[in-house]
């Protein structure tokens, strides 16, 4: 009974930490890469991780999903593209002081 009361906060924050509430409009159009949802809502989806955001019909950013497929899934999301986060540079490397 104690995993039971364990397992439903788990489930609670795994699942709002896949998904993100967004108001603003993708202010310059939908990005090169975005890929139209299928007319039909997928009934499954794999559990990979690759977070994807879903726009609705207008170019509005809906949420951000834990993939394509799941973006897709839900209501109102007509189109999806891969989020992505910025590249860090790399370390710079250390000078030789030896001489």
């Amino acid at each position: 009974m104690k995993a039971a009361y364990l397992a439903l906060p788990a489930l609670a924050l795994m699942f709002a930490g896949c998904t993100y509430k967004y108001d603003t409009d993708y202010p310059m159009g939908l990005p090169a890469d975005t890929e139209s949802c299928p007319e039909d809502p997928p009934e499954m989806c794999t559990q990979d991780y690759r977070p994807a955001f879903g726009y609705d019909e207008d170019g509005g950013i809906i949420g951000e999903y834990g993939n394509a497929c799941m973006a897709c899934a839900q209501d109102g999301v007509m189109y999806s593209s891969p989020k992505k986060d910025a590249l860090a540079s790399p370390a710079a490397a250390p000078e030789d002081t030896t001489e």
